[in-house]
């Protein structure tokens, strides 16, 4: 009797141990399925709250240091030529190096993520000594995981990051969840990127790659009422390329085309981050100087006058001066006009003073009372004897002449 019932308990005891068991496994297949659950809807979240990337990144990035028990963390991103990865958001990682953009494809393990378009797991990385994982010089130990960024089209456009101290650190319904996040991720990223393109093509002009003339009606009227507000100067300049009807007739429009990327891109190379420049029509461009008085902006516009001067555009020798130039006008808020409309027409009217002058000049407002304008003729630069030969003095700054 007693043997049956012992027999009877231990049998109990391994059908309760077997239960349990199952509710431990049940419990954790249910823990990882809440927490596959609460990550998707925390990035579908940062989808329907934010369309801007460095928001989305940040909120992700968010979701690792929470979520995620790992030492490394980053997400890279293609240039928009599709050229060169760029670290976008990461922890764990010094920032000097994560500043460190040349990747190259040979040496690093994230490439074959990115080529096969399927993650990447290194569960011991000392084995795979003949890769690196992330810029600089990193400790060559634990487990990484790389997980390719997929577009709508399955097209690779970046890759995440991830790295444990510990080899064999990622188990497999780790691994299964990471790849279901990270095809959410993507989706997010994906379209934060398509919004932000669409974005730009709305304000960008497609031929000169800079702001189109809408951008700059909108960009203007702010401008002018920050410096109201602040009582501070902003300059406004116009640009005309001379004679560009001519060269068009010339060599086409094609080429002409490439004259006016060209000198756009000039342009924009030469000025500050805060100046905003646009295509305002045809061969015209214009400028927008924030706390840029005359003097300042005479100085600038003959600087940029002489950059389009000097460089040698294919076929400039046809031109009726012999070289592809600019005309430029500028009027100066709030000395020359108080409001938006007029500081813009006495910018017009400096340029087409630019013109008749001969062009490949700068035109300025001299008295916007009377409405008189002037072109712009920069000082000399004494010279100063030493020895044989003659040097500027460099110490004195170019200054504006009234006459």
């Amino acid at each position: 009797m007693l043997l049956n019932t012992i027999e009877s308990l231990k049998n109990e005891i391994n059908t309760l141990q077997e239960k349990y068991f199952q509710i431990l496994r049940t419990n954790r297949k249910l823990n990882e399925k809440l927490l596959e659950l609460y990550l998707l809807y925390k990035i579908s979240l940062t989808l329907s709250t934010s369309v801007d990337l460095q928001q989305v990144l940040k909120a992700i990035k968010e979701i690792f240091q929470t979520s995620f028990n790992v030492d490394q963390f980053s997400i890279m991103l293609f240039d928009e030529h599709d050229e060169k990865l760029f670290v976008r958001s990461s922890f764990g990682i010094p920032k000097e190096e994560v500043a460190f953009a040349n990747f190259p494809e040979a040496k690093y393990i994230f490439f074959k993520a990115i080529h096969r378009a399927q993650p990447i797991y290194i569960n011991d990385i000392s084995k795979q000594a003949q890769y690196d994982y992330h810029p600089g010089k990193r400790s060559q130990q634990g487990a990484f995981v790389s997980m390719p960024l997929l577009s709508a089209n399955k097209q690779p456009f970046g890759v995440l990051n991830l790295q444990r101290s510990q080899i064999n650190s990622f188990t497999k319904s780790e691994l299964k969840l990471l790849e279901r996040i990270t095809e959410q991720i993507a989706r997010v990223i994906d379209r934060t990127l398509l919004f932000s393109y669409t974005k730009a093509l709305s304000i960008t002009d497609e031929l000169t790659k800079i702001y189109n003339r809408r951008y700059f009606n909108q960009r203007y009227e702010r401008e002018i009422i920050r410096a109201k507000r602040y009582g501070r100067t902003l300059t406004i300049m116009m640009f005309d390329i001379d004679y560009f009807k001519h060269y068009n007739d010339t060599h086409g429009h094609l080429m002409g085309d490439e004259v006016l990327a060209k000198v756009a891109h000039l342009l924009d190379s030469n000025i500050r981050q805060a100046d905003i420049l646009a295509r305002y029509g045809g061969e015209e461009f214009v400028l927008i100087l924030p706390e840029i008085d005359q003097e300042q902006a005479l100085q600038a516009a003959e600087k940029l006058r002489g950059i389009i001067e000097d460089y040698h555009f294919p076929g400039e020798e046809k031109q009726p001066n012999g070289k592809v130039s600019i005309s430029v006008g500028l009027a100066t808020f709030p000395g020359d006009a108080g409001d938006s409309h007029t500081l813009l027409d006495l910018a017009d009217q400096a340029l087409y003073t630019a013109k008749a002058s001969g062009r490949n000049a700068v035109g300025y407002c001299l008295d916007p009372a009377k409405c008189t304008f002037k072109v712009y003729k920069p000082k000399p630069i004494p010279l100063v004897e030493t020895d044989n030969y003659s040097k500027p003095l460099a110490s004195l700054q170019i200054a504006a002449s009234a006459g």
